[in-house]
């Protein structure tokens, strides 16, 4: 088995206090092979002087400074660096096991596959920085082969939550160069959209339920940073779902995508509720009507919510939705 060069990539702004872990995970990997590149998108703190420090002890990684642009246009931004055979990205609050880009690579060339997607370990943390749960690994063994069985398979690791963030995969540099595959300029699910530009172009995916990736979750009121105008990137983004799948040739399992996606219209709900702004703008959006429609969530408060939504019983969905945020913040 060969070696490959693998180009890392951290997109950072603002994480002096947990840059070093990541960095310092990096540096320890097993596998040496390896570049890494890290971005500081338009830091206002200590980050990009701990990213110009590290680099002085270890010439495997590189820091570049862009104004500040977003996580998407950051990796872009590493990705016209990268020299690397395989491409991984990595969250700079987030740390890595030693072992975990050998791993990842030796995954990779079992059968040469397009794509690797791994599962994670996440850490929940209170806003005392102390970790208050763990959620193990929890994905299924899946291995796809040719471009019809990918294709068709696209939703269901979709609902796996396996194909939306850009950690824990492994990606080929030449299909992503040969085919000009970018991260939209979108200030949030930029990641989803570039997945799914990659994807189809792939004819191999596998995926495990190995977890070298520790993603940290901290306690903060996130869905209140959730722009209100987040419901045209949802819809655009279900409407290209849509589309592939018509140039696949695939079937769209509506009820299955919409129920995926009601994943992300949920925080957009919460954002309203908590910022206190009308849900009537995103409910005059006919897609976003159309996935609340068709989603069939299984969690009770998921349920009812959408429901009342549906039925344009705004107030009361609004109430479910506030008691709801306020006990997650009292568990945590």
């Amino acid at each position: 088995m060969g070696n490959p060069k693998v180009s890392i990539i951290l997109p950072t702004y603002n994480v002096e206090k947990y840059l070093h872990q990541c960095l310092d995970s990096i540096g320890k990997q097993t596998y040496k092979n390896i570049e890494v590149i890290i971005v500081i998108d338009g830091a206002t703190d200590g980050s990009y002087q701990i990213a110009k420090d590290f680099c002085k002890k270890d010439a495997r990684f590189h820091a570049y400074w862009q104004e500040n642009a977003g996580s998407g246009p950051a990796r872009n931004h590493g990705l016209e660096k990268a020299t690397g055979e395989l491409i991984m990205f990595v969250d700079p609050d987030d740390w890595c096991k030693p072992e975990y880009v050998e791993k990842m690579v030796r995954l990779q060339q079992e059968k040469d596959y397009d794509l690797v997607t791994v599962s994670e370990t996440t850490m929940f943390y209170n806003k005392q920085d102390k970790v208050k749960k763990i959620w193990p690994p929890h994905f299924h063994e899946m291995e796809f082969m040719g471009e019809q069985q990918v294709h068709d398979n696209y939703l269901k690791l979709f609902q796996e939550g396996a194909i939306q963030a850009p950690h824990c995969r492994v990606y080929k540099a030449s299909i992503i160069y040969s085919n000009k595959v970018v991260f939209p300029d979108l200030r949030r699910s930029q990641d989803m959209v570039f997945n799914y530009r990659y994807y189809n172009f792939c004819k191999s995916v596998l995926v495990s339920n190995y977890s070298g990736y520790m993603y940290r979750v901290l306690s903060k009121e996130r869905a209140k940073r959730v722009k209100g105008d987040y419901y045209k990137t949802i819809s655009l983004i279900y409407n290209d779902l849509k589309l592939l799948h018509k140039k696949w040739n695939s079937p769209f399992d509506t009820q299955l995508a919409c129920t995926t996606m009601f994943g992300m219209v949920y925080p957009l709900l919460e954002s309203n509720v908590m910022n206190n702004k009308s849900f009537k703008t995103m409910m005059e959006d006919c897609t976003i009507r159309e996935i609340i429609i068709n989603a069939r969530p299984c969690k009770w408060h998921l349920k009812k919510v959408r429901k009342l939504v549906a039925d344009g019983k705004f107030f009361l969905a609004s109430l479910i939705v506030r008691l709801v945020f306020y006990m997650k913040l009292i568990l945590l």
